[in-house]
């Protein structure tokens, strides 16, 4: 039998929040920049979010 590789999705959701330190994991910035409204993580409009929060 193959193995097969399952692709799991973090359990994210917009919930409001907007700003890197309100974020646990780059992860989750990632998800906010994508997909929710209004984020303010990402001041050099690269697409990538929080660049400079050493937490990451």
């Amino acid at each position: 039998m193959p193995a097969t590789t399952t692709r799991t999705t973090p359990g994210f959701r917009c919930d409001g929040r907007q700003y890197c330190s309100q974020m646990h994991s780059r992860a989750e910035a990632e998800f906010f920049l994508r997909h929710c409204p209004n984020t303010k993580m990402d001041g050099d409009r690269d697409g990538v979010p929080c660049e400079n929060d050493s937490r990451f």
